[in-house]
């Protein structure tokens, strides 16, 4: 019966072994992919610039052109 016990012994400390790499995987994969989420997110937001000054641009020329053809 000693036998076994040290058996289930040396392998539960070999899957919490296992387990503690996979956790470690884990960490470095989530790291990872928030360095991707983050590029991706400051892309988004100059997109956004990008648009809010091409939209304000239209803006101004549009009302620059409505008051020179009022004049």
């Amino acid at each position: 019966m000693n036998w076994n016990d040290d058996r289930l012994d040396h392998f539960v400390q070999q899957v919490d072994k296992r387990f503690e790499q996979v956790d470690k995987r884990f960490d470095r994969f989530e790291e990872h992919v928030d360095t991707r989420f983050n590029r991706i997110e400051a892309r988004f937001d100059s997109l956004q610039q990008a648009m809010i000054v091409t939209l304000a641009s239209i803006l101004v020329a549009f009302a620059g052109l409505t008051v020179s053809l009022h004049l």
